[in-house]
């Protein structure tokens, strides 16, 4: 009972910043072992040559990538989950989903509610979904990979645990590059 309060202030946080439905199985084939660098944009013909492109800033929050709608139902999800109700919360993520089911916050948003839940498998894989919608993103992969290390260290894999807070400790540092 007392990792409770921890997971739900986790939920809270996830939802300042920035999960995978039941339907979709997780990704196959290991992650990638360190962060990917940001892609930057090919030369376009009229392009001045030496010229450094912007490079573009990834979302670190779902207000950046979401819309109004989802922003909602992400509040109402949140609200749920403060309040106990993981069920309703995870509901209510779903349907968010179903409006814009690639959007890592969301699918990261469920995997925090699947593990208050107790599913550590589905934690897990609503985190790697997560992954596999974010593209490059080093904000949202930092999150998930965090939450797929509490996920296997509640199901007793701690090596798998290390491995994970390992990729999320690589994933803040390439976030913190990004901010500078």
């Amino acid at each position: 009972m007392q990792r409770l309060p921890v997971l739900i202030a986790v939920l809270v946080l996830a939802g300042c910043a920035t999960s995978q439905r039941t339907s979709f199985p997780p990704p196959e084939g290991p992650a990638s072992p360190q962060p990917p660098a940001p892609e930057r944009p090919q030369p376009q013909p009229g392009d001045q040559v030496g010229t450094p492109a912007p490079q573009t800033m990834p979302a670190r929050t779902a207000a950046e990538a979401s819309s109004p709608a989802v922003l909602s139902l992400m509040g109402r999800a949140d609200t749920l989950a403060r309040n106990g109700n993981m069920d309703m919360s995870a509901a209510t993520l779903e349907r968010a989903l179903d409006l814009e089911p690639r959007n890592p916050f969301v699918y990261q948003r469920l995997a925090s509610v699947k593990l208050a839940q107790g599913q550590t498998g589905q934690a897990e894989a609503m985190a790697r979904k997560s992954n596999s919608v974010a593209g490059n993103n080093p904000f949202v992969r930092a999150d998930n990979w965090q939450i797929i290390a509490e996920a296997r260290r509640t199901g007793g894999d701690r090596s798998g645990a290390d491995e994970a807070a390992g990729r999320a400790s690589d994933y803040r540092s390439a976030s913190q590059q990004l901010m500078r």
